[in-house]
């Protein structure tokens, strides 16, 4: 069976666009004249984060399966100011193929505003395919973050460096 963290690390990998600039820059978001209250706004931030993942016992114990569990601890920094942590369930005993499931709770600022939100992700790698997709779990943001919605991109840079794109609406 594969090193767990192996599995998940080629699953992100796999992921990353090729090219991403790996700029720490932020960018501010002004809200358009006339913008009316209560309706969603499009938004996007994006920066760095760190990521440790460390292996937990698993729920099945079957060599064959390849089922596999983490535990998921970030630091975000840029536009997102937090940390998170979270869980992961990974199954795959193929070279390149596999998926993982994982779920999160992040707790700080996103361009300024404080709360908190859960994410939910779902991804898969077939045969070197990859699929991954990262989604605000819906009513899960608080105090400011109330009404968050969007999705977060993994982009991870050569030589291992992790950055997020995050595109996200708030209802006031």
């Amino acid at each position: 069976m594969r090193c767990l963290s192996l599995i998940a690390l080629t699953l992100l990998a796999a992921a990353a666009s090729a090219g991403y600039s790996a700029s720490n820059s932020t960018v501010s978001h002004a809200e358009p004249a006339g913008a009316a209250k209560g309706i969603p706004m499009k938004h996007h931030a994006k920066g760095a984060f760190d990521v440790k993942l460390q292996k937990l016992e698993a729920y099945n114990n079957d060599e064959g399966a390849g089922l596999g569990r983490m535990s998921i601890d970030k630091q975000f920094h840029g536009d997102l100011e937090a940390t998170s942590k979270g869980e992961m369930l990974h199954a795959g005993n193929a070279k390149d193929s596999g998926g993982y499931v994982a779920v999160e709770r992040v707790t700080g600022s996103l361009q300024g505003k404080k709360g908190g939100f859960s994410l939910q992700h779902n991804a898969t790698m077939t045969r070197g395919t990859p699929y991954l997709n990262i989604i605000v779990v819906p009513d899960s943001g608080t105090d400011e973050l109330k009404g968050l919605s969007g999705t977060l991109k993994i982009v991870i840079a050569e030589g291992g460096k992790h950055y997020y794109e995050f595109d996200y609406e708030l209802a006031d």
